[in-house]
């Protein structure tokens, strides 16, 4: 027990020199310390309460009520690691947590005796999909939690209400007992959040909140599915989060892919900015009723950051920016651009530039199709008006592996929710190879670290989308 509290020690010693504002140029020298073995944790009986220490190498634990990781300790959990919740419990973490799986042993934190049905179906309906089902409360970073790290790590069948079982999950992150909870939650202001190389599979609501002003966080190379049931962004980051979302894939989102918004601002609150690049997102949006929301990338509310290389296929909407936001000029100087968009159908195409209530997104020539090849010549200057996108139906097709564009057998796009056997790497002779733009950085406000921080920043691709041609970006 001695060892494990100089970890902690450690632990609180890295979160004070997180806060320094030198941060990013001492990322190489503040994790040195090679910390001991933490007490193991016992699969012997379902988890409840209080719980510290590590998960071991191929163990399966099960939880029966809420878990709590109090505020200095912390929770490690070993590669292949498999951890079924039940009884709607959650993960709630005032201290410290690190899911960290590797590629050939990934984490799994879902629940037991689901089934999937990913293939597409004429049809389909949510409301038969057990994916959306909210089986338990996700991982709930509190506000003293100061590593949220998950390596690896699939993260299923979330969105049970807060409240549920008398929990006080809730209680210090802004929500209420009959709110739907995320899959995964980060509130500490001054705490760092990673998201890397892993999985969402079925939510309820948002699959991630960054929020309660704001952390420093980056969402990279990771997979989404089936997130939102009938309402609900997949990566949703509010007001003070600052970081990187790239090389990610999405497909059969409710509402928006990628969503920055400057809302829940106060004193002393930094405003969010976000570097979006290098994600594929496709069939986004078609289960959100509600007028005028979106089914790509969203910025709103003075959000700020840069947009590129995206590749989107047959979302409800292209990248809306919003009359909400008070510094359109900085969004508009050259920070988007280089995104590809590809449409089924008219209905489609008519949306790339999103004709919804507030939208204030400008042409630029350098997205595909390039829009000033087709829309009126003085569009740029009155947006949010209908325009004819038939000249943008069926251009480009980005040639994906094994995945039929226009979609065929008769289905509709919100007929495809899941990759299943789908594969969406780039084939030679795809129009995608060699068209991004490499001219930027990721921000990169986590430190690079194999435990508590980024394994790899994956940086601009010359390639649009999240699977590059020489095997980099995303390898799901």
């Amino acid at each position: 027990m001695k060892n494990y509290s100089k970890l902690w020690l450690f632990v609180a010693v890295v979160a004070t020199l997180s806060s320094c504002s030198k941060l990013s140029d001492d990322n190489n020298d503040i994790y040195k310390y090679i910390p001991p073995p933490a007490v193991p944790i016992s699969d012997a009986a379902p988890l409840c309460g209080s719980i510290k220490g590590r998960m071991l190498t191929g163990k399966t634990y099960t939880v029966g009520c809420d878990v709590f990781v109090n505020e200095g300790d912390s929770l490690i959990i070993e590669p292949g690691v498999r951890v079924n919740f039940t009884n709607s419990a959650g993960l709630i973490v005032k201290g410290n947590f690190f899911s960290l799986g590797t590629k050939e042993n990934p984490i799994w934190l879902t629940v037991s005796g689901q089934t999937k049905t990913d293939n597409p179906q004429v049809g389909y309906s949510a409301s038969k999909d057990s994916a959306f089902a909210g089986k338990w409360k996700g991982v709930i970073g509190d506000i003293t939690c100061k590593y949220l790290i998950f390596k690896w790590t699939h993260v299923e069948y979330t969105g049970a209400l807060l409240g549920a079982g008398g929990s006080s999950a809730y209680a210090t992150i802004g929500l209420t007992a009959s709110d739907a909870s995320y899959a995964v939650y980060a509130s500490n202001g001054a705490g760092y959040f990673v998201f890397e190389d892993s999985w969402v599979y079925g939510t309820t609501d948002d699959a991630i909140r960054v929020g309660g002003g704001g952390s420093n966080f980056a969402i990279l190379r990771s997979t989404f599915e089936k997130c939102g049931r009938s309402g609900g962004d997949v990566l949703n980051v509010k007001a003070g989060a600052v970081g990187d979302m790239a090389y990610n894939f999405f497909i059969g989102n409710a509402t928006n892919a990628l969503k920055a918004a400057n809302s829940g601002n106060g004193p002393g609150i930094a405003n969010c900015e976000v570097n979006i690049y290098n994600n594929t997102l496709v069939n986004g949006g078609y289960r959100q009723t509600k007028t005028g929301r979106g089914g790509s990338i969203n910025f709103e509310n003075g959000a700020r950051g840069k947009c590129f290389n995206n590749l989107i296929v047959n979302c409800k909407f292209g990248l809306r920016l919003n009359t909400n936001v008070p510094d359109t000029t900085y969004m508009y100087a050259n920070n988007y651009g280089y995104n590809y968009y590809w449409a089924d159908s008219l209905s489609v195409a008519n949306q790339i530039f999103p004709y919804t209530p507030g939208s204030v997104t400008k042409p630029v020539a350098t997205d595909f199709p390039n829009p000033l090849s087709y829309l009126p010549a003085n569009y740029a200057y009155r947006p949010n008006v209908a325009y004819n996108g038939q000249p943008a139906v069926q251009v480009g097709n980005p040639l994906f592996f094994n995945y039929p564009l226009p979609v065929t057998g008769g289905y509709y796009l919100q007929d495809i929710t899941a990759k299943g056997n789908f594969k969406f790497n780039l084939t030679p002779g795809s129009p995608c190879i060699g068209k991004g733009y490499t001219n930027f950085q990721p921000l990169q406000k986590v430190p690079v670290d194999p435990i508590y921080g980024v394994t790899q920043y994956s940086f601009p691709g010359v390639d649009i989308g999240a699977y590059q041609s020489n095997g980099l970006g995303n390898s799901h």
